[in-house]
């Protein structure tokens, strides 16, 4: 084959796949979550929270170690973000009344910018893992191992960005109606 066909794309080394490829795709939603990451520091630069921009920052850089541990099995290892184990990101984002006196939310503009931009992150990751986890399904061995924790950072991950929607709410947030869950 003399030209790559358009259809195609790279999967590892010279191996080539169609673009449709499981392993693509999460690479794909891998790119968009970091881009909107990125958005999301700006938009805590315009209004002025320096907290919210170096939170983001963290995250960011973890992300960035999602794609080599795919792409060239560098493992990921034990982690902690923003100063939580993966255990006490799931307790807290699954018992957000025991450590942010608040019941399960439902979304509202009355929240935020901020707090709607983490949600939206929350969601990004939670397609993120998802591609992960279809990826999953097509590999065994070391491969299979490696995307399972790649899985289970980013379900870590979401259970962070719902932590963060607490943490970056207005002090005069109070949910109108029946808004928890």
């Amino acid at each position: 084959m003399d030209a790559k066909p358009e259809r195609l794309t790279c999967l590892y080394g010279n191996r080539l796949v169609e673009k449709d490829h499981p392993v693509i795709i999460f690479r794909g939603k891998l790119d968009t979550l970091t881009a909107m990451i990125l958005e999301a520091q700006l938009l805590g630069e315009e209004r002025g929270n320096g907290s919210y921009v170096n939170d983001l920052q963290e995250i960011l850089e973890f992300v960035r170690r999602l794609l080599p541990a795919e792409y060239k099995g560098t493992p990921l290892g034990e982690f902690n973000l923003l100063g939580f184990s993966p255990g006490e990101l799931r307790e807290q984002s699954c018992h957000p009344e025991r450590y942010f006196g608040r019941e399960h939310l439902l979304m509202d503009r009355a929240m935020g910018a901020l707090s709607l931009r983490l949600n939206l992150l929350r969601a990004i990751v939670r397609e993120t893992e998802l591609a992960a986890a279809a990826a999953l399904r097509f590999s065994s061995g070391s491969a299979a191992s490696r995307w399972e924790a790649i899985v289970e950072a980013l379900n870590r991950l979401s259970s962070l960005f719902y932590i963060l929607v607490y943490k970056y709410l207005p002090q005069n947030y109070s949910p109108k109606g029946n808004a928890g869950i």
